[in-house]
């Protein structure tokens, strides 16, 4: 009995290694480092609450798929990297049910820029079952897995790097939700690049096959889990108002019942209104009941030398002169810590430090008002408009602090400040210059700025799309004093040391600024419109001897490319197909690169292995050549070659024989098999049609031919008697004889039926009339008396049939003694020892037999 328990016990650890109800949820993102070389992480978060679980996986292995046809394209393996728990927001809110692991695999890939470059972008994708068995919002929780997904750019965009990073740097779930309490939680992330976020509420997605712990992750489109009856995309969790996500990813929801929810949040990233990529982002929330409903703090303001509590939607002026401090006062229960924080709204610059004591300080007695002297900046937070601040009160209740906010709305008089001014040249309209390729010069002889005030001065360029400094413009200090500054803006204007072959004209401008008391925006603005004129450069040409060629399948296209550039510029000669890798299709084409002059080869084996197609097709092959002058300004020549690959028709080879012949046993039958084909230059193979389709006799012998336009092979056959019916009846075979050409890609063949009657000899035993005398003299003719091979037939011994065969013969003499005997049809008897005389004779057969005289004469 304890060797059966243990084995129970073993079997169902077992099981608890491969299945595993545990996840929680997680994400991906991806890092760019350097070159075409990124960090890819698989963040998994797990229940830990449940300990009868295994641990999480060593490692994972993620699948990369095309978006536009959803192409298999590689895998990765990413490491466990680090395995931690989760921390609540308030560890003295921590309950059992809520333990949460994050776990992190990772590996630096590389994203090859010959392979992901497709506009319509690429996925990567893992999955793992299964989910937490005691989700309330989904049928079969335990029987439902999770697809991880991952949507990524091209790393190349028209013909340049194109760098981005995901979305990353998530927060989780730290907390349970209370029912009918408010629940809120930032579940935003940031993206590095700087691209814009969405965030919206997603049916979450299933793996591929449900209750395998490890599928193989397959591509879109990927399966969605199965909402639980009254739940939806509407109403993931139950409350008033139901989870909901805000545009800047912050979660809210008041729940109004217990149980454990999954979601989803699809996180979509933009840039410049264009989407990227997206990624999902599953998680659970948990809501509980028994939760003491904590009272929030209240906060007020009161504005100096007022009475009355400030209302919300008042705009506070400030002037100049004015001390911008007021009292902020917070009440909430005895013993709660409650912790200021400021948060500006309409403008991204920290003010936290607009309290005048510490962030956070403990309520004493119950009523007790914490009075906090706030005092904002004299400079404005936003400039010519007012600027909104959020002062929030926070207490550490469980599960989630409470919360009071005074939202406030100010406008504030700057200092005052002289906007600085352009002395020299005249910023009133906008400078043209047009410069030579190859100089470095000075755009005007000085750039002059002063500012009535006093204060210090800074020059700097301002341009749309471009940094000036990659163009070779620059600024020199010249002098700098209180109120002036001058400087002199330099152009190197040479294509040996910037790119003007990319950009060559430009709209600049140089942005004369004052150091004010608040950094505001003042300032004056020198405009220029530049063009640098590049030199004269003529377009490479390219030369084929045509630009259609019609070829059959099965030979070979060749043919020279040449490309030439009056300028002697150095220059590449390549080529591509339309749609199609003229390497992978049996194509040769070697790209040259050279000054002024390169040709190449071109080489096509059109063959059915090379092309893999059954019927006419066109194929387009663009030869490109581009010059590099001075200026890399980059001139293309393309030119487009059509071959149109001609697939003839194939005639279906045929035979040239009959389809019923007639055999009789123990008689030697042949027949020339024949096939023809009408295309004359095919080659032809001939065969039996399988290894069963010859008859089961020995004496059937057939071998395989091969001809051009014609082929013919003997069938031989002496059938055996046992290929007869019951009492010796004729028995019919069929053979089944195939033939086949080797005109690709459509190979034709053709089945020809032959059926075979074989049937008893017949044998006219009343037609024998042996010789009756033979001369053994030694003159060389009648010497030996036989009974084969004679000239006439009725002299021969009967043929054997299946039904009489020959035995022997015996001659006797007058005295009836034997003087010979065979049991040989093809005997010969020389009648040595024999007198002249005459011989009887006794020839037997199995049902027959002859009797004679022989005379021997000498």
């Amino acid at each position: 009995m304890k060797k059966v328990l243990f084995l129970i016990i073993t079997c169902l650890a077992l099981h608890a290694k491969i299945w595993a109800w545990h996840i929680v949820g997680g994400e991906m993102e991806l890092t760019h480092l350097q070159d075409y070389t990124y960090q890819l992480n698989l963040i998994q978060y797990f229940d830990r609450a449940q300990s009868t679980n295994p641990g999480p996986d060593f490692s994972a292995t993620v699948y990369f798929f095309r978006n536009s046809d959803h192409t298999f394209i590689r895998t990765e393996t990413l490491f466990q990297a680090s395995d931690e728990s989760v921390a609540y927001t308030n560890p003295e809110c921590a309950i059992g049910d809520l333990q949460t692991g994050r776990v992190t695999y990772t590996a630096e890939i590389t994203l090859d820029p010959d392979i992901f470059n497709e506009e319509e972008g690429y996925y990567v994708t893992w999955e793992r079952c299964c989910r937490n068995a005691s989700i309330s919002n989904i049928v079969n929780p335990s029987g439902q897995g999770m697809t991880y997904v991952l949507e990524f750019p091209p790393v190349v965009k028209e013909g340049a790097q194109f760098i981005n990073s995901s979305p990353q740097l998530f927060p989780p779930l730290s907390d349970y939700a209370c029912i009918n309490q408010i629940y809120y939680a930032d579940f935003s992330g940031t993206d590095p690049d700087g691209d814009s976020i969405a965030y919206s509420l997603s049916t979450p997605l299933n793996s591929s096959v449900g209750g395998t712990p490890l599928p193989i992750p397959q591509p879109k489109p990927f399966p969605e889990i199965f909402f639980s009856g009254g739940f939806s995309i509407d109403n993931v969790i139950p409350g008033s108002p139901s989870l909901a996500i805000s545009d800047d990813g912050y979660l809210t929801v008041n729940p109004t019942n217990i149980g454990l929810y999954v979601f989803s949040v699809l996180v979509e990233e933009f840039r410049n209104g264009e989407k990227l990529g997206e990624l999902r982002r599953d998680f659970q929330m948990l809501v509980v009941d028994g939760c003491d409903p904590p009272t929030p703090p209240v906060a007020e303001v009161r504005l100096e030398g007022e009475t009355d509590l400030y209302t919300e939607g008042t705009v506070i002026s400030y002037s100049t002169a004015d001390e911008k401090c007021f009292e902020y006062l917070v009440v909430d229960n005895a013993g709660e810590n409650v912790s200021f924080k400021a948060v500006g709204v309409n403008f991204d610059e920290e003010v936290s430090d607009i309290f005048k004591i510490d962030s956070s300080t403990i309520i004493n007695e119950e009523g007790d008002t914490l009075r906090v002297e706030v005092c904002i900046s004299d400079c404005p937070y936003k400039q010519d408009e007012p600027f909104i601040i959020d002062l929030i009160a926070s207490d550490n209740a469980c599960p989630l602090p409470q919360r009071d906010t005074v939202r406030m709305i100010f406008n504030v008089e700057p200092p005052a400040n002289n906007d600085p001014f352009y002395e020299s040249p005249s910023s009133a309209f906008p400078i043209q210059r047009t410069e030579e390729e190859g100089q470095v010069i000075a755009i005007d002889d000085l750039l002059i700025g002063k500012d009535d005030d006093m204060d210090s001065l800074r020059f700097f360029f301002v341009a749309d799309g471009y940094a000036p400094e990659d163009y070779g413009m620059s600024l020199v200090p010249e002098t700098n004093t209180l109120g002036e500054r001058s400087v002199t803006f330099n152009w190197n204007t040479s294509c040996e040391s910037y790119p003007f072959g990319d950009q060559n004209i430009f709209d600049l401008g140089i942005v004369l600024e004052d150091y004010d008391t608040c950094a505001l925006d003042s300032g004056d603005t020198l405009f220029y419109e530049l063009e640098v004129i590049l030199p004269d450069n003529t377009l490479p040409t390219i030369s084929v001897p045509s630009n259609t060629y019609n070829r059959l399948i099965k030979t070979n296209l060749p043919f020279e490319v040449s490309a030439t550039d009056a300028d002697n510029d150095p220059i590449t000669l390549t080529a591509f197909g339309d749609g199609f890798n003229l390497q992978s299709m049996g194509a040769v084409f070697e790209n040259q690169s050279g000054d002024g002059n390169v040709s190449s080869d071109f080489f096509w084996d059109l063959s059915c292995e090379n092309l893999n197609i059954t019927s006419s097709q066109t194929y387009k092959i663009f030869f490109t050549s581009e010059d590099e002058d001075v200026c890399y300004e980059s001139n293309k020549d393309t030119v487009e070659v059509i071959v149109n690959v001609i697939v003839p028709p194939n005639n279906t080879p045929t035979f040239e024989v009959e389809n019923n012949y007639t055999l009789s046993v123990n008689e030697e039958f042949e027949l020339d098999i024949v096939a023809s084909d009408g295309d004359n230059t095919d080659l032809l193979t001939l065969d039996l049609l399988s290894n069963n389709s010859a008859p089961p006799s020995e004496g059937f012998s057939f071998e395989p031919s091969t001809g051009i336009g014609r082929v013919s092979s003997s069938l031989s056959w002496t059938p055996e008697c046992g290929l007869l019916g019951d009492n010796f009846e004729s028995n019919t075979y069929s053979v089944d004889f195939f033939v086949y050409d080797d005109n690709c890609p459509n190979i034709e063949s053709e089945v020809h039926t032959i059926t075979f009657e074989v049937t008893e000899l017949t044998v006219e035993y009343g037609q024998f009339a042996p010789p009756n005398a033979f001369t053994p003299n030694g003159d060389g003719r009648n010497d030996t008396y036989s009974l084969s091979n004679l000239t006439e037939q009725y002299y021969n011994l009967p043929p054997d049939n299946c039904a009489d065969q020959f035995q022997s013969i015996v001659i006797f003499d007058r005295a009836g003694g034997t003087v010979f005997k065979s049991t040989d049809r093809e005997f010969n008897w020389t009648g040595q020892g024999a007198e002249n005389g005459t011989y009887f004779f006794h020839i037997d057969y199995i049902n027959t037999d002859y009797k004679g005289v022989i005379t021997l004469i000498r």
